[in-house]
């Protein structure tokens, strides 16, 4: 039953990923206010793609940006993992947060429907979504998923969706269980991940980009001098997958999170290397989402902490 519900989830997130329509194109065009003297200090939370301290220093304007524009002390949370990100959330010791589709269904259901999506990153073509690949050195003789059956290629985090959820899921779904089919350590990142297949650690890696590799781990890294899109080769891609939103709790004010929405979508306005950093990469800006918009992914993410319970 499991398999059949995933296989058909596949196949759905294949064309819901590519088109599930985002919100208005902006927020209005005024701040509204009045929220600031119950919350001074509004704190930011980013799930780990790379180094804490990259994370920091990347985020560096958008956190005077954002203090800028809402008259507040914005403060950045990171973690090490995803867990320590998502349990804030949960436990209302940050506001809202930059997070993975995945994640922010678990952290949904964690915390009872306690948040919901804000905004997310657009292509710069206008479409949205992301997919889980696998990569492998591109002067490796593997050339298919097929070559590399019984080989290391590692996945990166329990919470994540295109590192370890959907590749769990689509893997059993083809009845090629992960752990049976492949050596799979968890590497710890995405970044950790790609750095062990170009060092030789793994024969192959799970995960993200987008199209033309726009946005995701491998336009992180290449942007970074951690890669050389030249240096691997992607043997495996996934359905398309609804884009990582900023996700924000349920209970704060409606004009603290309209005013959070507007500072995101204006971004681009302000400056456009604020809001590809935001978006993990190249962006035609942030445009508001709602949790309909990952509905299938959050059944994933059912499924999945479903069949962990029969193991």
């Amino acid at each position: 039953m499991i398999t059949k519900r995933l296989r058909h989830l596949a196949g759905a997130l294949a064309v819901a990923a590519l088109y599930f329509p985002a919100g208005p194109a902006a927020a209005a065009d005024k701040y509204i206010g009045g929220w600031q003297k119950d919350f001074p200090v509004v704190k930011y939370g980013v799930i780990p793609v790379e180094t804490q301290s990259n994370t920091v220093k990347d985020m560096d304007a958008f956190i005077k940006l954002a203090e800028k524009e809402l008259g507040v002390k914005m403060e950045l949370y990171t973690a090490s993992d995803y867990s320590g990100v998502m349990n804030a959330l949960i436990a209302k010791q940050i506001h809202l947060s930059w997070l993975s589709g995945f994640s922010y269904c678990q952290t949904r259901m964690d915390s009872k429907g306690g948040v919901e999506p804000l905004v997310a990153a657009m292509e710069p073509d206008g479409s949205m979504g992301y997919v889980s690949v696998i990569v492998v050195k591109a002067e490796s003789p593997y050339k298919s998923i097929e070559d590399l059956k019984g080989k290391v290629v590692a996945r990166t985090d329990p919470l994540s969706g295109s590192g370890y959820l959907i590749p769990t899921a689509a893997f059993r779904a083809m009845g090629k269980p992960v752990d049976e089919y492949f050596k799979s350590p968890l590497a710890g990142g995405h970044p950790q991940a790609v750095l062990g297949v170009l060092k030789g650690t793994y024969d192959g890696a799970f995960t993200w980009t987008s199209k033309d590799d726009n946005i995701g781990n491998l336009r992180a890294m290449m942007n970074k001098g951690l890669l050389k899109r030249e240096q691997i080769r992607v043997v495996w891609t996934s359905p398309p997958l609804p884009s990582p939103p900023v996700v924000i709790r349920t209970d704060l004010p409606k004009a603290m999170r309209h005013d959070l929405e507007k500072l995101f979508v204006d971004l681009k306005d302000h400056d456009m290397k604020i809001a590809e950093a935001i978006a993990q990469g190249r962006t035609k800006g942030m445009v508001p989402v709602k949790h309909e918009d990952y509905a299938l992914i959050c059944q994933a993410a059912v499924d999945e902490r479903e069949a962990r319970k029969k193991k």
